[in-house]
Protein backbone atom coordinates (compact mmCIF):
# COMPACT_ATOMS: atom_id res chain seq x y z
CA UNK A 1 0.00 0.00 0.00
CA UNK A 2 2.74 2.57 1.34
CA UNK A 3 4.58 1.79 -2.68
CA UNK A 4 1.24 2.72 -4.18
CA UNK A 5 1.32 5.49 -2.54
CA UNK A 6 4.50 6.60 -3.41
CA UNK A 7 4.29 6.15 -6.73
CA UNK A 8 1.04 8.42 -7.04
CA UNK A 9 2.33 11.96 -7.29
CA UNK A 10 4.67 9.91 -9.87
CA UNK A 11 1.39 9.13 -12.15
CA UNK A 12 -0.29 12.61 -11.56
CA UNK A 13 3.07 14.56 -12.63
CA UNK A 14 4.06 12.12 -15.59
CA UNK A 15 0.04 12.52 -16.63
CA UNK A 16 0.06 16.25 -16.92
CA UNK A 17 3.49 16.61 -18.17
CA UNK A 18 2.06 14.83 -21.05
CA UNK A 19 -1.05 16.42 -21.47
CA UNK A 20 0.19 20.14 -21.06
CA UNK A 21 2.85 18.98 -23.34
CA UNK A 22 0.33 18.05 -26.24
CA UNK A 23 -0.30 22.04 -26.90
CA UNK A 24 1.26 24.20 -29.60
CA UNK A 25 4.56 25.79 -27.95
CA UNK A 26 3.74 28.96 -29.37
CA UNK A 27 0.17 29.40 -28.95
CA UNK A 28 0.51 28.25 -25.12
CA UNK A 29 4.06 28.97 -23.79
CA UNK A 30 2.89 28.68 -20.10
CA UNK A 31 0.90 25.33 -20.48
CA UNK A 32 4.37 24.02 -22.52
CA UNK A 33 6.88 25.07 -19.12
CA UNK A 34 3.98 23.89 -16.92
CA UNK A 35 4.15 20.30 -18.74
CA UNK A 36 8.11 20.85 -18.19
CA UNK A 37 7.66 21.57 -14.77
CA UNK A 38 5.26 18.41 -14.25
CA UNK A 39 8.06 16.84 -15.81
CA UNK A 40 10.78 18.06 -12.67
CA UNK A 41 8.69 17.50 -10.23
CA UNK A 42 8.20 13.79 -10.75
CA UNK A 43 12.08 12.98 -10.89
CA UNK A 44 11.46 14.72 -7.28
CA UNK A 45 8.83 11.73 -6.41
CA UNK A 46 10.87 9.13 -8.63
CA UNK A 47 13.88 9.47 -5.92
CA UNK A 48 11.13 9.78 -3.16
CA UNK A 49 10.04 6.25 -3.97
CA UNK A 50 13.65 4.64 -4.22
CA UNK A 51 14.68 6.74 -1.07
CA UNK A 52 11.61 5.02 1.14
CA UNK A 53 11.81 2.09 -0.10
CA UNK A 54 15.66 1.77 0.77
CA UNK A 55 17.14 1.20 -2.66
CA UNK A 56 20.27 3.13 -1.92
CA UNK A 57 21.94 1.38 -4.85
CA UNK A 58 19.45 3.21 -6.88
CA UNK A 59 18.90 6.38 -5.41
CA UNK A 60 22.85 6.71 -5.60
CA UNK A 61 22.63 7.50 -9.18
CA UNK A 62 19.50 10.06 -8.38
CA UNK A 63 20.44 12.14 -5.66
CA UNK A 64 22.22 14.37 -7.90
CA UNK A 65 19.02 14.84 -10.17
CA UNK A 66 16.77 15.40 -7.01
CA UNK A 67 18.52 17.68 -6.14
CA UNK A 68 18.47 19.23 -9.49
CA UNK A 69 14.52 18.69 -9.39
CA UNK A 70 13.95 19.82 -6.08
CA UNK A 71 15.63 23.23 -6.32
CA UNK A 72 14.34 23.91 -10.06
CA UNK A 73 10.41 23.86 -8.51
CA UNK A 74 10.09 27.26 -7.14
CA UNK A 75 12.12 28.73 -10.09
CA UNK A 76 9.84 27.26 -12.57
CA UNK A 77 6.76 28.17 -10.53
CA UNK A 78 8.04 32.21 -10.76
CA UNK A 79 8.91 31.29 -14.36
CA UNK A 80 5.33 29.77 -15.39
CA UNK A 81 3.45 33.16 -13.23
CA UNK A 82 5.98 35.44 -15.05
CA UNK A 83 4.71 33.72 -18.49
CA UNK A 84 1.13 34.54 -17.19
CA UNK A 85 1.68 37.79 -16.15
CA UNK A 86 4.54 39.56 -17.13
CA UNK A 87 6.64 37.58 -19.96
CA UNK A 88 5.06 36.60 -23.35
CA UNK A 89 7.61 33.70 -23.72
CA UNK A 90 10.25 31.64 -22.28
CA UNK A 91 14.21 32.88 -23.21
CA UNK A 92 17.45 31.51 -21.59
CA UNK A 93 18.50 34.89 -21.55
CA UNK A 94 15.72 36.50 -19.59
CA UNK A 95 15.39 33.28 -17.35
CA UNK A 96 18.51 32.03 -16.66
CA UNK A 97 19.21 33.62 -13.67
CA UNK A 98 16.15 32.03 -11.68
CA UNK A 99 17.97 28.32 -12.95
CA UNK A 100 21.37 29.50 -11.80
CA UNK A 101 21.30 28.36 -7.71
CA UNK A 102 19.82 25.15 -8.75
CA UNK A 103 22.37 23.84 -11.33
CA UNK A 104 25.06 24.96 -9.48
CA UNK A 105 24.27 22.85 -6.87
CA UNK A 106 23.49 19.82 -9.17
CA UNK A 107 27.25 19.90 -10.54
CA UNK A 108 28.81 20.17 -7.18
CA UNK A 109 26.96 17.54 -5.99
CA UNK A 110 27.53 15.35 -9.53
CA UNK A 111 31.28 16.17 -8.87
CA UNK A 112 31.28 15.05 -4.96
CA UNK A 113 29.15 11.91 -5.94
CA UNK A 114 31.95 11.13 -9.17
CA UNK A 115 35.06 12.01 -6.58
CA UNK A 116 33.45 9.43 -4.14
CA UNK A 117 32.83 6.44 -6.00
CA UNK A 118 29.87 4.37 -5.92
CA UNK A 119 30.47 2.61 -2.45
CA UNK A 120 31.42 5.40 -1.02
CA UNK A 121 28.54 7.70 -2.48
CA UNK A 122 26.11 4.81 -0.86
CA UNK A 123 27.50 5.00 1.97
CA UNK A 124 26.90 8.74 2.76
CA UNK A 125 23.67 8.11 1.51
CA UNK A 126 22.80 5.43 3.80
CA UNK A 127 25.07 6.19 7.12
CA UNK A 128 24.60 9.91 6.83
CA UNK A 129 21.80 10.88 5.41
CA UNK A 130 19.79 7.80 6.61
CA UNK A 131 21.09 7.06 9.65
CA UNK A 132 22.65 10.45 10.76
CA UNK A 133 25.79 9.81 11.39
CA UNK A 134 28.58 12.41 11.39
CA UNK A 135 30.92 12.66 8.26
CA UNK A 136 34.09 10.78 8.79
CA UNK A 137 36.06 11.74 5.68
CA UNK A 138 36.59 15.13 4.07
CA UNK A 139 33.99 14.12 1.09
CA UNK A 140 31.41 13.23 3.38
CA UNK A 141 31.84 16.49 5.19
CA UNK A 142 32.24 18.59 1.80
CA UNK A 143 29.08 16.32 0.88
CA UNK A 144 27.28 16.94 4.14
CA UNK A 145 27.57 20.93 3.70
CA UNK A 146 26.54 21.12 -0.16
CA UNK A 147 23.30 18.64 1.39
CA UNK A 148 22.71 21.63 4.47
CA UNK A 149 22.88 24.59 1.50
CA UNK A 150 20.62 22.74 -0.72
CA UNK A 151 18.25 22.64 1.79
CA UNK A 152 18.58 26.43 2.74
CA UNK A 153 18.41 27.59 -0.55
CA UNK A 154 15.05 25.36 -0.99
CA UNK A 155 13.89 27.44 2.42
CA UNK A 156 14.64 30.70 0.88
CA UNK A 157 12.99 30.11 -2.77
CA UNK A 158 10.12 29.00 -1.05
CA UNK A 159 9.86 32.42 1.03
CA UNK A 160 10.79 34.80 -1.86
CA UNK A 161 9.27 32.97 -5.11
CA UNK A 162 5.74 32.66 -2.98
CA UNK A 163 5.88 35.63 -1.81
CA UNK A 164 7.16 37.17 -5.02
CA UNK A 165 4.23 35.58 -7.13
CA UNK A 166 1.69 36.65 -4.71
CA UNK A 167 2.68 40.42 -5.93
CA UNK A 168 2.66 39.76 -9.52
CA UNK A 169 -1.13 38.04 -9.39
CA UNK A 170 -2.08 40.86 -7.73
CA UNK A 171 -0.64 43.66 -9.44
CA UNK A 172 -1.91 41.29 -12.92
CA UNK A 173 -5.41 41.93 -11.74
CA UNK A 174 -5.14 45.14 -10.96
CA UNK A 175 -3.68 45.70 -14.20
CA UNK A 176 -6.07 44.13 -16.35
CA UNK A 177 -9.55 46.09 -15.37
CA UNK A 178 -7.67 49.03 -17.97
CA UNK A 179 -8.10 46.43 -20.70
CA UNK A 180 -11.28 43.83 -19.96
CA UNK A 181 -14.67 44.28 -19.04
CA UNK A 182 -15.18 40.85 -17.93
CA UNK A 183 -12.99 39.96 -15.23
CA UNK A 184 -14.33 36.05 -15.09
CA UNK A 185 -11.98 34.66 -16.52
CA UNK A 186 -8.97 36.59 -16.23
CA UNK A 187 -8.53 37.85 -12.97
CA UNK A 188 -6.44 34.75 -12.06
CA UNK A 189 -8.14 34.10 -8.79
CA UNK A 190 -7.52 30.57 -9.87
CA UNK A 191 -3.80 31.16 -10.08
CA UNK A 192 -3.76 33.03 -6.69
CA UNK A 193 -5.80 29.15 -5.81
CA UNK A 194 -2.86 27.86 -7.45
CA UNK A 195 -0.42 29.73 -5.32
CA UNK A 196 -2.53 28.66 -2.27
CA UNK A 197 -2.05 24.97 -3.26
CA UNK A 198 1.47 25.29 -3.72
CA UNK A 199 1.80 27.35 -0.21
CA UNK A 200 0.55 24.52 1.65
CA UNK A 201 2.47 21.85 -0.51
CA UNK A 202 5.19 23.79 0.77
CA UNK A 203 4.30 23.91 4.68
CA UNK A 204 3.60 19.50 3.77
CA UNK A 205 7.54 19.86 2.47
CA UNK A 206 8.62 22.14 5.80
CA UNK A 207 6.71 19.68 7.97
CA UNK A 208 8.55 16.56 6.41
CA UNK A 209 12.19 18.11 6.60
CA UNK A 210 11.72 19.19 10.17
CA UNK A 211 10.60 15.37 10.73
CA UNK A 212 13.19 14.27 8.71
CA UNK A 213 12.81 11.80 6.54
CA UNK A 214 14.55 8.83 8.85
CA UNK A 215 11.40 9.34 10.30
CA UNK A 216 9.29 8.26 7.61
CA UNK A 217 12.04 5.32 7.28
CA UNK A 218 11.38 4.27 10.71
CA UNK A 219 7.48 4.07 9.92
CA UNK A 220 6.56 4.02 6.18
CA UNK A 221 2.61 4.49 6.83
CA UNK A 222 3.46 8.24 8.31
CA UNK A 223 3.98 8.28 4.33
CA UNK A 224 0.44 8.65 3.44
CA UNK A 225 -0.25 11.81 4.55
CA UNK A 226 2.40 13.64 2.87
CA UNK A 227 1.89 11.02 -0.30
CA UNK A 228 -2.20 12.31 -0.57
CA UNK A 229 -0.85 15.99 -0.19
CA UNK A 230 1.13 16.28 -2.47
CA UNK A 231 -0.76 13.99 -5.33
CA UNK A 232 -3.66 16.32 -4.84
CA UNK A 233 -2.44 19.69 -4.90
CA UNK A 234 -0.46 18.32 -8.11
CA UNK A 235 -3.38 17.25 -9.59
CA UNK A 236 -5.15 20.45 -9.26
CA UNK A 237 -2.53 22.82 -10.00
CA UNK A 238 -2.50 20.89 -13.38
CA UNK A 239 -5.70 20.95 -13.75
CA UNK A 240 -6.06 25.25 -13.19
CA UNK A 241 -2.91 25.02 -15.27
CA UNK A 242 -4.61 23.44 -18.00
CA UNK A 243 -7.76 25.70 -17.91
CA UNK A 244 -5.56 29.21 -17.71
CA UNK A 245 -5.38 31.67 -20.35
CA UNK A 246 -2.15 33.79 -20.94
CA UNK A 247 -3.52 37.03 -20.38
CA UNK A 248 0.14 39.07 -21.09
CA UNK A 249 0.22 37.16 -24.97
CA UNK A 250 -3.23 37.98 -25.35
CA UNK A 251 -2.77 41.99 -24.08
CA UNK A 252 0.50 42.04 -26.70
CA UNK A 253 -1.19 40.32 -29.36
CA UNK A 254 -4.51 42.94 -29.57
CA UNK A 255 -4.57 45.17 -32.45
CA UNK A 256 -4.15 48.82 -31.89
CA UNK A 257 -4.15 51.95 -33.63
CA UNK A 258 -2.35 55.50 -33.83
CA UNK A 259 -4.08 58.43 -32.17
CA UNK A 260 -4.27 60.78 -35.08
CA UNK A 261 -4.49 63.90 -33.04
CA UNK A 262 -7.33 63.33 -31.86
CA UNK A 263 -8.52 65.72 -28.22
CA UNK A 264 -9.12 64.07 -25.17
CA UNK A 265 -12.81 65.74 -25.56
CA UNK A 266 -13.40 64.87 -28.67
CA UNK A 267 -12.51 61.24 -27.80
CA UNK A 268 -14.76 61.91 -24.64
CA UNK A 269 -17.98 63.03 -26.17
CA UNK A 270 -17.39 59.70 -29.11
CA UNK A 271 -17.08 57.43 -26.12
CA UNK A 272 -20.57 58.72 -24.51
CA UNK A 273 -22.06 57.95 -27.50
CA UNK A 274 -21.18 54.53 -27.54
CA UNK A 275 -22.02 53.43 -24.27
CA UNK A 276 -25.00 55.48 -24.36
CA UNK A 277 -26.72 55.61 -27.35
CA UNK A 278 -25.09 52.46 -28.99
CA UNK A 279 -25.01 50.57 -25.84
CA UNK A 280 -21.56 48.44 -26.51
CA UNK A 281 -21.88 47.70 -22.83
CA UNK A 282 -24.21 44.65 -23.42
CA UNK A 283 -21.55 42.96 -25.12
CA UNK A 284 -20.43 40.58 -22.12
CA UNK A 285 -16.92 40.05 -23.03
CA UNK A 286 -16.17 43.82 -24.01
CA UNK A 287 -12.83 44.73 -24.24
CA UNK A 288 -11.04 47.90 -24.39
CA UNK A 289 -9.25 47.77 -27.92
CA UNK A 290 -12.64 46.66 -29.25
CA UNK A 291 -13.81 50.31 -28.06
CA UNK A 292 -10.37 51.81 -29.55
CA UNK A 293 -10.96 50.50 -32.98
CA UNK A 294 -14.53 51.75 -32.91
CA UNK A 295 -13.46 55.26 -32.21
CA UNK A 296 -10.29 54.97 -34.24
CA UNK A 297 -7.59 55.07 -32.02
CA UNK A 298 -5.32 53.47 -29.78
CA UNK A 299 -6.24 51.58 -26.48
CA UNK A 300 -3.91 53.49 -24.24
CA UNK A 301 -5.04 56.68 -25.04
CA UNK A 302 -8.73 55.78 -24.48
CA UNK A 303 -7.86 54.04 -20.95
CA UNK A 304 -6.05 57.58 -20.06
CA UNK A 305 -9.08 59.52 -21.04
CA UNK A 306 -11.29 56.85 -18.65
CA UNK A 307 -9.11 57.46 -16.01
CA UNK A 308 -8.67 60.90 -16.17
CA UNK A 309 -12.29 62.15 -17.39
CA UNK A 310 -13.87 59.88 -14.80
CA UNK A 311 -11.82 58.55 -12.35
CA UNK A 312 -12.17 54.95 -13.14
CA UNK A 313 -10.63 51.74 -14.85
CA UNK A 314 -11.97 50.32 -17.86
CA UNK A 315 -13.71 47.37 -16.33
CA UNK A 316 -15.51 50.20 -13.53
CA UNK A 317 -16.65 52.02 -16.82
CA UNK A 318 -18.38 49.58 -18.19
CA UNK A 319 -20.03 48.06 -15.11
CA UNK A 320 -21.51 51.66 -14.14
CA UNK A 321 -23.57 51.57 -17.44
CA UNK A 322 -24.56 48.01 -17.40
CA UNK A 323 -25.46 48.01 -13.51
CA UNK A 324 -27.54 51.24 -14.33
CA UNK A 325 -29.37 48.98 -17.01
CA UNK A 326 -29.62 46.58 -14.16
CA UNK A 327 -31.16 49.13 -11.83
CA UNK A 328 -33.97 50.46 -14.85
CA UNK A 329 -34.99 46.77 -15.22
CA UNK A 330 -35.42 45.71 -12.18
CA UNK A 331 -37.70 48.85 -12.00
CA UNK A 332 -39.45 48.18 -15.03
CA UNK A 333 -39.78 44.72 -15.10
CA UNK A 334 -39.36 43.08 -11.41
CA UNK A 335 -40.43 39.51 -12.83
CA UNK A 336 -37.11 39.69 -14.57
CA UNK A 337 -34.71 36.64 -13.16
CA UNK A 338 -31.12 37.43 -12.08
CA UNK A 339 -30.07 35.34 -15.13
CA UNK A 340 -32.04 37.51 -17.33
CA UNK A 341 -31.27 40.92 -15.89
CA UNK A 342 -27.57 39.72 -16.13
CA UNK A 343 -27.58 38.67 -19.70
CA UNK A 344 -29.60 41.64 -21.01
CA UNK A 345 -27.31 44.22 -18.75
CA UNK A 346 -23.90 42.36 -20.63
CA UNK A 347 -22.62 40.45 -17.54
CA UNK A 348 -21.00 37.28 -18.10
CA UNK A 349 -22.67 35.45 -15.70
CA UNK A 350 -25.00 35.88 -12.61
CA UNK A 351 -22.11 35.69 -10.02
CA UNK A 352 -19.94 38.79 -12.02
CA UNK A 353 -23.52 40.71 -11.68
CA UNK A 354 -23.91 40.05 -7.91
CA UNK A 355 -20.38 41.60 -7.50
CA UNK A 356 -20.32 44.74 -9.57
CA UNK A 357 -23.66 45.37 -7.86
CA UNK A 358 -22.44 45.19 -4.29
CA UNK A 359 -19.40 47.05 -5.28
CA UNK A 360 -21.04 49.74 -6.89
CA UNK A 361 -24.28 50.03 -5.28
CA UNK A 362 -23.13 49.08 -1.39
CA UNK A 363 -25.72 46.49 -1.15
CA UNK A 364 -26.57 43.03 -2.47
CA UNK A 365 -28.94 43.06 -5.49
CA UNK A 366 -31.31 40.80 -3.17
CA UNK A 367 -31.65 44.07 -0.70
CA UNK A 368 -32.49 46.54 -3.93
CA UNK A 369 -34.65 44.01 -5.28
CA UNK A 370 -36.51 43.76 -1.98
CA UNK A 371 -36.47 47.79 -1.55
CA UNK A 372 -37.62 48.31 -5.00
CA UNK A 373 -40.54 45.77 -4.46
CA UNK A 374 -41.53 47.45 -1.31
CA UNK A 375 -41.32 51.33 -3.15
CA UNK A 376 -44.10 49.82 -5.52
CA UNK A 377 -46.35 48.26 -3.31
Amino acid sequence: MVKILLLNPIYVTLFWAIVLNTYKREAHQPKVFLGWFMFVASWVYISHYFYFTRQFGVYFYLDSIYTLAYLLVYPMYHIYVRLLTVDSHFSIKKHFRYLVAPLTLFLLTVVGYIAMGKEQGVEFVSEILVNGKRPTNTMHEVMFIMFVIGRLTFLFQTLFYLGYSFRLIRSNNLRIQDYYSNMEDRKLNWLQLFNICFALTSVSSAALAVLGRNTFLENTYLLIFPSVVFTVMLFFVGLLGNNQKAIFTEIENAPDLNNEGKTPQRIKAKLDNLFEKEKVYKNPDLKIWDVSSMLGTNRTYVSNVINTEYGRNFCAHVNSYRINHAKALIQSNPNLTNQQIAELSGFGSVNSLYRAFQASEGVSLGQFRKQMGNSNS
